[in-house]
């Protein structure tokens, strides 16, 4: 029985952290929902198979909401992200995607990895004994037994990652509209993992930054 209770709460936390979001916070920098001619989506990763196979999950989200996207990786080698640009190599990079009819740009850096334990509290079951009152033989009085299982700690590697959203067009100095940040627990499956976290932060943008009306 212990062990069954065991094994019931690490599948109910299992299926909990599936179905939860990845997003942990964000902040909505622009302040309004402004509309987007076209996207570059950037996963900055040393993995080439995970950057592909994210950056192509989110612009297949973005179709879905009816924004147009590109991954960097399909872009006619349009960004390195091999090196580092200088202040005048970053700004001519902007003048050149904006040439492309890019006005925004979707950057995602993994920006640490860190050890957690997550606590996973024990079950209580209570069963119903009766018990013998003097000589009449009878069960004639039921008292409450409790059992308590005790915590179960489960621990792992958690990633971290950073999203952003910039607006080339932007006349201000600054043009960083959405910032969040993600967490993911222990990802086993790249697929699962890589369009749980296009999705979640499609969601995200076209629910505070991205206007997709015509």
């Amino acid at each position: 029985m212990k062990r069954k209770t065991v094994f019931t709460g690490t599948i109910v936390v299992l299926l909990f952290s599936a179905c939860s979001s990845y997003l942990t916070s964000s902040e909505n920098v622009g302040k309004t929902k402004k509309p987007y001619e076209k996207i570059l989506v950037v996963g900055r990763s040393k993995d080439n198979t995970a950057r592909i196979k994210f950056e192509n999950s989110v612009v297949s989200e973005l179709k879905e909401a009816g924004v147009k996207g590109t991954a960097s990786h399909a872009a006619n080698k349009i960004i390195d992200l091999n090196r580092k640009y200088s202040e005048t190599e970053l700004a001519t990079l902007k003048k050149t995607l904006m040439a492309n009819g890019y006005d925004g740009v979707i950057v995602t850096n993994l920006i640490n990895t860190e050890e957690y334990t997550d606590v996973i509290p024990g079950n209580t079951s209570t069963a119903y004994v009766p018990t013998r009152a003097g000589r009449f033989g009878r069960y004639l009085v039921y008292y409450p037994v409790t059992r308590w299982e005790p915590d179960q700690l489960r621990s792992g590697t958690k990633y971290v990652f950073e999203s952003s959203l910039y607006r080339l067009t932007e006349d201000s100095g600054d043009n960083l509209q959405w910032i969040g940040r993600f967490e993911a627990k222990d990802p086993s499956n790249l697929t699962n993992t890589v369009n749980k976290y296009a999705k979640d932060l499609t969601n995200a943008l076209i629910k505070s930054s991205i206007s997709t009306d015509n």
